[in-house]
């Protein structure tokens, strides 16, 4: 895993990073100051604190040349973006809510939508460029481990993951990947701890250790979950038709960048199409295909917040091979374009 030392430098304003090149953003970066060191911090020590205002409360932890987390409780009130370069890296970003605007002719309401997790896979060395969003609390917790060696250090089989991650660590795909995955409510505290420490000195040592093996752990079972829905068979034992519905939705939250199709779905649950059909829209309000919109839409949200991807590539991300679909889509579920979105994020 390779995590160089990361810079940051004020955003002039008026800069947009969404059009910016690769040229203009490393033209900021001349006389940047750096803010962490990962490569020169000893095993399970703190990389750096960031105490100066301006870059809000953050911090990372080094657990060993394979590990490291990312501490994230900040409140930036100065535009400025951050870089570093990485390779042979996979991430595991937990969120604690997704937010979702709703608008209803001139009434606009926001819903928390929580708790997500960020999967972002860097087999190959990559300039990462992130422009935090100012004037609002950001919090979030990011392991980050060694994508090369990982399975066997899991002791795990890469054939009980999805495609997309097989075909990185096969060497077939080489260029970065990401997904935004929902979680269940069993998740809904799963941060909560790092954000009020239980313990100091040199326990702590211990304790953030015990904390980075357990989300990456959490974060591997959840990528098997998104794999492993597709090789079961209708075997499984008869359970009540709620619980059914429940478990579609569940597995829609996973695959809403890639969904089953209704038969396959249907299949799989041990149902007919028609009751999957009528008691989906029951509990839910909604269609099968306008719910795995709607993840889409959120998903892309979320991204489009974070501020890591361009339009373009975030229609990808979410399952958009049709980017004028993608822009007409958010447009009709959020009352703006994507762009306009990320704009209204930004104080400037």
């Amino acid at each position: 895993m390779r995590y160089e030392d990361e810079y940051a430098a004020d955003l002039p304003s008026g800069f947009d990073p969404e059009s910016a090149s690769p040229a203009e953003f490393g033209r900021l970066f001349e006389g940047a100051r750096c803010i962490s060191r990962f490569h020169s911090a000893a095993d399970h020590s703190f990389v750096q604190e960031l105490a100066q205002a301006r870059l809000g409360r953050s911090c990372s932890y080094r657990i060993d040349e394979d590990g490291l987390i990312e501490i994230n409780d900040s409140f930036l009130r100065t535009p400025v973006v951050i870089r570093n370069r990485v390779d042979d890296l996979i991430s595991f970003q937990f969120v604690s809510s997704v937010k979702r605007a709703e608008f209803l002719g001139e009434r606009k309401n926001i819903h928390d939508l929580g708790p997500a997790v960020i999967v972002s896979a860097i087999p190959r060395p990559e300039f990462t460029y992130r422009v935090p969003r100012t004037n609002e609390t950001i919090r979030h917790v990011v392991v980050y481990t060694t994508l090369s060696n990982l399975m066997a250090r899991m002791g795990e089989s890469a054939e009980d993951y999805p495609r997309w991650l097989r075909e990185i660590l096969e060497g077939r795909h080489t260029a970065p990947r990401q997904r935004v995955l929902f979680l269940e409510d069993l998740h809904r505290e799963l941060t909560w701890p790092f954000f009020h420490q239980p313990v100091q000195g040199h326990l702590l040592n211990h304790w953030m250790s015990a904390k980075f093996h357990e989300l990456l752990s959490i974060g591997l079972q959840i990528l098997k979950n998104d794999h492993a829905w597709m090789d079961t068979g209708g075997d499984e034992p008869e359970v009540p038709r709620g619980d059914i519905i429940r478990r579609a939705r569940t597995i829609l939250d996973r695959e809403y960048a890639n969904p089953p199709s209704l038969a396959q779905l249907a299949r799989h649950l041990g149902i007919s199409g028609t009751q999957l059909k009528s008691g989906f829209k029951a509990m839910h309000g909604t269609t099968v295909g306008q719910y795995t919109i709607e993840r889409r839409i959120e998903a892309a949200r979320l991204l489009l917040n974070e501020n890591s991807h361009s339009i373009s590539e975030i229609a990808d991300i979410v399952g958009y091979q049709d980017h004028s679909a993608f822009t007409r889509a958010f447009r009709r579920l959020s009352g703006c374009t994507p762009r306009a979105w990320r704009q209204s994020r930004r104080v400037v």
